[in-house]
C-alpha cells in the first residue's frame, strides 16, 4: 500500500523538464539582442569597442617590448665575447687597414 502511494504522489509532482533546443536558442537570441540594443541606446557600443582596442594596443606592445628585451640579452650574450676580442685586438693593432680586416671577419 505504502509503495502504491508513492507511485500516486511520484506521478503528479512536477517534474522539471529541458526546453527544447527552439526555446533554447529563442531565449539567447533575445537576450543577446536586448543586451547590444540597449548597449547602443547607451552609447557604451563605442567606449567598449575603443577600450579593446586600447587593450589590444596594450597587449601589442608588452609583446613586442619582451621580444626586444630578449632579441637584446641574446645579442648581448652573443657579440660581448667578440667585442671583448675585437677591444684587444685594437690596442694592439695600429694599423687602420689591419683593424678593418679584423672587423670584416668577426
Amino acid at each position: 500500500m505504502f509503495i502504491a502511494a508513492l507511485f500516486t504522489i511520484a506521478k503528479t509532482w512536477n517534474k522539471p523538464k529541458c526546453p527544447s533546443m527552439i526555446d533554447w536558442i529563442g531565449k539567447m537570441w533575445h537576450i543577446y539582442t536586448m543586451e547590444y540594443y540597449a548597449a547602443i541606446r547607451n552609447d557604451e557600443f563605442v567606449s567598449f569597442v575603443g577600450t579593446w582596442m586600447n587593450l589590444e594596443n596594450i597587449i601589442l606592445s608588452k609583446l613586442t617590448q619582451e621580444q626586444k628585451m630578449k632579441y637584446h640579452i641574446f645579442s648581448l650574450t652573443v657579440f660581448l665575447p667578440k667585442l671583448d676580442n675585437l677591444s684587444l685586438t685594437m690596442r694592439k693593432t695600429s694599423n687602420k687597414s689591419q683593424l678593418r680586416d679584423i672587423l670584416q671577419y668577426t
